[in-house]
């Protein structure tokens, strides 16, 4: 049970552990990591202008999308509702903001059907970096949530990059 079973993303749980894992890596070989959170623009109006059916199949096909331009190596899990993330070993904030671009760009073009009518479906994107002075994982996932909200006061369907304060 590592997997949701909606979007076949990887779980919650598993998500934490690996972050953990990446993010002991990463001090010890001082090595670059990023994390990316994104969530779904007003995924509520989706659910209630559309229904339930036709926000699951949303999220199935965000999924796919952002299946198609990871890398292997990358973990991508939902983190919850609509919010997934995306831990990135080795990749510098920089280049883990062009990924990001590229996600948001996938899912703003992407043409999501509820019968004939066509879904506005965008995300906001937060991302950050590792910092050596960082003691704990989970506060590289508190910067790029607090990204990913600066992302929504800033208009949504975009993407902020932030370092971690220590």
């Amino acid at each position: 049970a590592l997997r949701d079973p909606l979007t076949k993303a990887f779980n919650k749980k598993y998500f934490i552990d690996q972050l953990r894992t990446e993010f002991s890596y990463a001090r010890r070989h001082d090595t670059p990591l990023s994390l990316v959170i994104f969530d779904l623009d007003h995924f509520k109006r989706i659910n209630d202008t559309y229904g339930h059916v036709a926000g699951d199949h949303v999220l199935i096909e965000v999924a796919e999308q952002v299946h198609g331009v990871l890398r292997t190596e990358d973990v991508f899990s939902r983190y919850g509702g609509e919010e997934f993330v995306i831990i990135l070993r080795g990749i510098p904030l920089n280049d883990a903001g062009v990924l990001a671009e590229r996600i948001r760009a996938v899912t703003e073009q992407h043409p999501f059907m509820s019968g004939e009518q066509r879904l506005p479906v965008t995300v906001s994107v937060g991302v950050a970096a590792y910092d050596a002075k960082l003691e704990d994982p989970l506060a590289l996932v508190e910067a790029a949530d607090s990204a990913l909200y600066a992302a929504k006061e800033a208009g949504r369907n975009r993407v902020l990059l932030k370092y971690p304060e220590p």
